[in-house]
């Protein structure tokens, strides 16, 4: 008895079963395309970020001869922040005004923000405009905070400098006091000892005085004593 031919063994049945497989090849390849050109990013901003833009600066700066900025901790958390309000915003925009929430002492704040898809991307981007570039190499600022927030796959930033305030003049050196000057009264001078000395004469002898003088004297006394 004759046997029916096995499907595997007809032609079309071949036919089938390679087109199956060659679709299911192509369909991996083409799910593998497209998931490795998505851009890969972090589900939420690092520090380490962070400090990929502090370093970028800081060697801008060091480049025109610069020291380095320092993190301000409490000014970096505020940039983290506004960063996040831009995300949720999908847009960029500068606080308003940027010492909002800062509690320390300032004496001049500027701001840079910005978004892109990568922190090299952005500091390029940052460096190319002169307003921007200005606040990077200013040599009033010390201080940075800086904030990155991802949304999607841009990156949002946030950078505030700041320039404390002046240190106050050294205060002047005290006074020396002086006891105070007494001025001793003057020595006194001796003085030679003081004598009195009475010398008796011997009575003289009564003058001899003519009436008509008695009578001028009397007279007179008489005028003198009107």
């Amino acid at each position: 008895m004759d046997r029916a031919p096995d499907t595997d063994d007809h032609p079309a049945s071949r036919l089938h079963g390679q087109w199956h497989g060659a679709f299911g090849l192509l369909l991996i390849i083409a799910l593998i395309v497209t998931m490795t050109a998505q851009p890969t990013r972090p589900a939420a901003a690092t520090p380490d970020e962070e400090a990929q833009f502090v370093a970028a600066l800081n060697q801008v700066r060091a480049g025109v001869g610069l020291p380095a900025l320092t993190v301000n901790t409490e000014l970096a958390a505020l940039a983290r922040q506004h960063s996040q309000e831009m995300a949720d915003a999908g847009k960029i925009f500068h606080g308003d005004p940027i010492s909002a929430g800062f509690t320390g002492p300032w004496a001049k704040l500027g701001e840079n923000v910005g978004v892109g898809a990568s922190v090299q991307v952005l500091v390029d981007a940052f460096v190319a405009s002169p307003g921007h570039y200005a606040n990077i190499v200013d040599p009033a600022f010390t201080q940075i905070g800086v904030g990155v927030v991802w949304r999607d796959n841009a990156l949002y930033t946030t950078h505030r400098f700041l320039q404390l305030p002046a240190a106050p003049p050294p205060a002047p050196p005290p006074t020396p006091t002086h006891p105070p000057v007494t001025t001793a009264p003057p020595a006194p001078v001796p003085t030679a000892p003081q004598s009195t000395t009475t010398t008796t004469l011997a009575p003289l002898p009564p003058p001899t005085v003519r009436p008509e003088r008695i009578i001028e004297l009397v007279n007179l006394a008489d005028l003198v004593g009107t």
